[in-house]
């Protein structure tokens, strides 16, 4: 196929990101083993790049004579949907950490992800994504809330079950997850963030410019720790801090300056919390003037504090970064959510449901660097990422397969 396949996009992430060689490198948790955990874990990452959506269907995989051969398992080495939920429960939670950020660091040494992006900065998005609803299923770290089900003289009041995690996105042509951190019960979105931003902050501080966050992060605490970390912070304005009082009064009595895009700009410099920050903060307020219909839902205006000095991020190239975070927030944890199905419950413990969210980030992601890698050399390729996949992931899948029973087993290698 011209444009990409099956066996070309296996051996292509593992030249690439070493991936099989990754997950073979793992701690081995279990006793006697009969099935290896790197083939399992190959299962799991190639069922979710083929968006597979239950562990029955993974463990189907798993048993597939043809699959186990390109896999190099033999007859007696066993294998279930059970031994593939058993073997995620066995991971230690670091290795499963280390394992995503080194992939990412992976894609950037191989140009998969390249520096300044569509926003002209190498930004990462931070925010929370709710998953894995239940309920019956559940664990000792599940968050729990009540819900009325039923109607009329049926309706009842139940318990649901449920995780949250908060991901660290690369803000690029591939929206990347770099990294989850999963909320404690009765845990807030921030105090799982730190956690997540304090590990990764350190290792990331020579990859990126600027981590963006609503407005929930807009807080001194955030701008301390991505100050301390030589990382530029952005938060969009909660609307209740004195910088809002400042910028209010700003834009009655200042004009704003005008750009071709019909978007009003105005930016001051704050000192509200520099005793507590140690730094001076920027807030720049935008406005959208152009006329647009109503069913459009064209945001009208934008205001957002940040510690990025204006050689790194002027007035004019703030509005676009700072509308970054929805483009993550609508597009990775969407596709995500509706198709790798994050809200479905594969074995309810943590280390199981940190390793289903990287290894569904990274189906994800490989996919779509495959994708660009195979389409830009061939004019005939499918424009949209969807015709794509249909026709490699979905009818290629079924010929390499088959191809199997024919031809020398693959190496795992690629």
């Amino acid at each position: 196929m011209a444009y990409g396949s099956s066996r070309g996009m296996r051996a292509y992430v593992n030249r690439v990101f070493d991936m099989e060689r990754r997950f073979n490198a793992l701690s081995e948790g279990r006793i006697n083993p009969k099935i290896p955990q790197g083939a399992v874990l190959d299962t799991w990452f190639w069922g979710f790049a083929k968006k597979l959506p239950s562990t029955e269907q993974v463990g189907a995989l798993l048993n597939d004579p043809r699959w186990r051969r390109h896999l190099g398992l033999e007859q007696e080495q066993g294998g279930s949907p059970d031994t593939a939920a058993r073997v995620l429960d066995e991971l230690l939670v670091d290795e499963v950490n280390e394992l995503a950020l080194e992939v990412f660091f992976a894609a950037r040494r191989a140009g998969v992800l390249k520096d300044g992006g569509p926003y002209g900065l190498r930004c990462a998005v931070i925010d929370m994504n709710e998953l894995f609803k239940s309920e019956k299923i559940h664990c000792s770290h599940c968050q729990e809330r009540e819900k009325t089900v039923g109607e009329g003289t049926d309706k009842r009041v139940i318990k649901e079950y449920y995780h949250q995690a908060v991901a660290l996105v690369w803000a690029g042509e591939i929206a990347w997850p770099i990294g989850w951190e999963l909320l404690r019960p009765g845990e807030g979105e921030l105090t799982a963030a730190w956690r997540l931003l304090s590990r990764l902050l350190p290792r990331l501080s020579k990859s990126l410019d600027l981590v963006l966050s609503d407005a929930l992060y807009c807080c001194r605490d955030f701008f301390k720790l991505t100050l301390a970390h030589h990382v530029g912070g952005l938060a969009i304005c909660s609307g209740q801090t004195e910088m809002d009082q400042e910028m209010d009064l700003f834009v009655r009595e200042e004009t704003p300056q005008m750009g071709t895009s019909h978007v009003a700009r105005w930016e001051m410099v704050s000192e509200a919390w520099t005793k507590e920050v140690k730094s001076p903060l920027r807030v720049l307020h935008y406005e959208n003037l152009a006329a647009s219909k109503s069913y459009r839902h064209t945001r009208k205006q934008l205001r957002f504090v940040t510690t990025a000095k204006i050689e790194m991020m002027p007035l004019s190239q703030g509005w676009g970064t700072g509308r970054a975070r929805w483009v993550i927030e609508n597009g990775t944890f969407n596709i995500l959510t509706q198709d790798y199905n994050l809200e479905h419950n594969y074995h309810h413990t943590t280390t199981a449901i940190l390793t289903l969210l990287v290894l569904r980030s990274l189906g994800h992601c490989v996919s779509k660097a495959y994708w660009r890698f195979a389409a830009a050399r061939s004019k005939n390729a499918p424009r949209s990422f969807l015709s794509w996949w249909k026709e490699v992931l979905e009818e290629d899948w079924v010929r390499y397969l088959d191809g199997a029973l024919v031809e020398p087993a693959v190496l795992r290698s690629g």
